[in-house]
């Protein structure tokens, strides 16, 4: 499936609107976190405010670029997640991290495999 196949405003937003949940610190961040997540899409807080409101319908170049927001943002979350089993394993001894490092580097291949899509238009 193409990037234009499978573009929608409600898919936009959601994403959107995922980036901030992961990216608040908590009650009365929002407005902080729109600003970071603006900045990380080339968009202004306002802007993408009114995309996850639905008052306004993304162009396609926005949706690619809050889509490479969303991969990025998850990308490090999945290299905070590693360096936390690293950390473990280094205090706990590997034999209790091995299923746990799997499933994080298969996750980390299937984002990179994700992104690798993404700029490809598929």
């Amino acid at each position: 499936m193409s990037t234009v196949d499978m573009f929608s405003p409600g898919i936009t937003a959601n994403y959107a609107r995922k980036m901030v949940e992961l990216e608040s610190r908590g009650q009365g961040d929002q407005l902080n976190a729109l600003e970071r997540v603006g900045r990380e899409v080339g968009l202004k807080a306002r802007a993408l405010r009114r995309i996850i409101n639905g008052e306004t319908t993304p162009s396609l170049a926005v949706f690619g670029r809050i889509r490479a927001g969303y991969l990025n943002l998850c990308e490090r979350h999945i290299e905070r997640l590693r360096l936390e089993v690293e950390t473990d394993k280094a205090r706990y001894g590997d034999a209790l991290f091995t299923d746990i490092d799997d499933e994080v580097k298969a996750l980390a291949e299937k984002l990179r495999a994700a992104k690798e899509n993404a700029t490809k238009g598929r």
